[in-house]
């Protein structure tokens, strides 16, 4: 964020009480927009009820979403650049005063978490403080003069009377209506632009890397050398790609205030307050509708099944994740639902061997991701018994590794019937027999994967993780150079 620029002529406005707006000025965030999209996740019926209160005006809304869930402190993210400003003009002697348009509530959460403002007025119904009504308000208030700090268009009626004016975060169009005011620019307070980084971090590009299970049955199917099925197949990589980048937004977005209390995901965007999360709302909605549009021109049935996969990713998110052993078998079957979604590109028929294989297989690969997290919690110092956010306990560690590890053996024992009874009574491999190497060497890898996460040294999931490892990489082609040898 750049630091504050203050106007080339050296007034001193410090005899100005100066009117502080609240969201996206004093805050980096909206909190009305912030809080309602969190009920909206987690208690959509409230959020519908909150909706029908707008027909009595926005102040009312306001109103009815802090009785559904009072905002908690934590959400308060705010813009440090403005705040040493407004400290430096307090030790001044300067009146500040927070003039919001947010609920009464919400205001008075903020000037008593902040400890600066000699008083803090918000809305309260019928008057939605924001506009004319805050003009009003302000001029009624200071009849001898005040200046105003802002960022909206909807400032730009205060600014007209106001004495001085403080910019924080204005964009291009209302920084360029204010010039033609005549009222003095006392300080400008410029945000970080949002960057291309900021924008590929919040869609999580890297976890693309996932649905490269879409190819599996592209290739076992032995249709990679069709066209029309490798471009079907990698169109619907992206679409899929485009649909689960909206899920992982609307997941970060209601999850903001966890996330702001977590030493790491505290840094991811909107988090940080770096994108607004309507905006990443919007952009998330988006992005889903145009993955399912872009997967049903290429397969109804495809589409179909990426509206399952959605609905259980979202599900997941807010409910399953809580629940132990139900959310390993929502992992496990979310991971074979990419690979029946690459069925349905690829046009190949359904086998009964695969899907088996890829539910045993990524069940464990799942629950070595969760035995990760209960060994990491059960190491920690002055650990109690349950986990925050899981359902698991500490204790749990000896019962995710048996089954974690005999389900992986059951994964292996599927794929080794499949190439020992099926294979070799279907003409589809030359020399069947170096499928035998691909089975040790998946076997190989899962329990490598196994080692390394009662270790405490699986970092991220087994998918991505393997997609990074240069053992497994070279694994991974030592595998397909038998499945080669195999056709040839």
């Amino acid at each position: 964020m750049a630091a504050p620029r203050v106007d080339q002529h050296q007034i001193d406005f410090t005899r100005s009480p100066l009117a502080v707006d609240l969201d996206r000025t004093l805050l980096l965030t909206d909190t009305l927009v912030e809080q309602f999209l969190i009920i909206a996740f987690r208690h959509p019926w409230q959020a519908l009820k909150a909706l029908a209160v707008l027909r009595q005006g926005r102040a009312a809304f306001k109103q009815a979403v802090l009785r559904i869930a009072a905002i908690d402190p934590g959400i308060f993210l705010f813009n440090q650049h403005f705040v040493a400003y407004l400290q430096a003009q307090k030790r001044a002697g300067r009146e500040l005063h927070l003039v919001t348009a947010a609920d009464q509530e919400t205001a008075d959460l903020v000037a008593r978490d902040i400890g600066i403002f000699d008083s803090a007025t918000g809305s309260s119904p019928p008057i939605n403080l924001k506009g004319r009504h805050k003009l009003g308000y302000l001029e009624q208030r200071f009849p001898g003069g005040f200046s105003y700090a802002g960022d909206s268009p909807a400032d730009l009626v205060i600014w007209k009377k106001a004495e001085s004016a403080v910019l924080v975060g204005v964009s291009r169009s209302t920084r360029d209506a204010f010039s033609r005011l005549d009222c003095p620019l006392e300080c400008e307070i410029k945000r970080q632009p949002v960057g291309l980084r900021d924008w590929l971090k919040l869609l999580r590009v890297h976890q693309w890397s996932k649905n490269i299970l879409l190819v599996v049955p592209l290739i076992l199917g032995q249709a990679f050398m069709q066209l029309h099925a490798l471009l079907t197949v990698g169109i619907g990589f992206i679409a899929m790609g485009l649909a689960a980048s909206g899920t992982y937004v609307i997941n970060d977005i209601s999850d903001i205030l966890a996330d702001r209390g977590h030493q790491t995901k505290r840094f991811r965007p909107i988090a940080r307050g770096v994108i607004d999360a309507g905006q990443a709302f919007c952009v998330a909605v988006g992005l889903i509708v145009l993955g399912v549009a872009i997967m049903a021109m290429l397969s109804l049935p495809a589409a179909g099944w990426l509206l399952v996969y959605l609905a259980g990713t979202l599900s997941y998110s807010f409910v399953f994740k809580r629940l132990p052993m139900i959310d390993i078998f929502v992992l496990g079957g979310l991971y074979t639902l990419r690979i029946v979604i690459g069925v349905y590109l690829a046009g190949e028929p359904l086998s009964h061997w695969l899907l088996m294989f890829s539910f045993f297989f990524f069940f464990a690969l799942s629950m070595a991701k969760r035995h990760v997290e209960i060994t990491k919690a059960a190491a920690q110092p002055g650990a109690g018994t349950e986990i925050k956010g899981r359902g698991y306990r500490t204790t749990d560690a000896p019962l995710t590794l048996t089954m974690g590890v005999g389900t992986n053996l059951i994964a292996i024992l599927v794929l080794s019937l499949y190439v020992s009874s099926d294979i070799y009574v279907r003409p589809l491999y030359s020399d069947p027999q170096w499928l035998w190497g691909a089975v040790i060497l998946v076997m190989m890898w899962s329990s490598r994967i196994w080692l390394l996460s009662h270790r405490g040294e699986l970092d991220d999931d087994p998918v991505s993780f393997a997609i990074r490892d240069r053992l497994s990489i070279l694994m991974g082609l030592a595998t397909g150079l038998f499945f080669a040898l195999s056709l040839i």
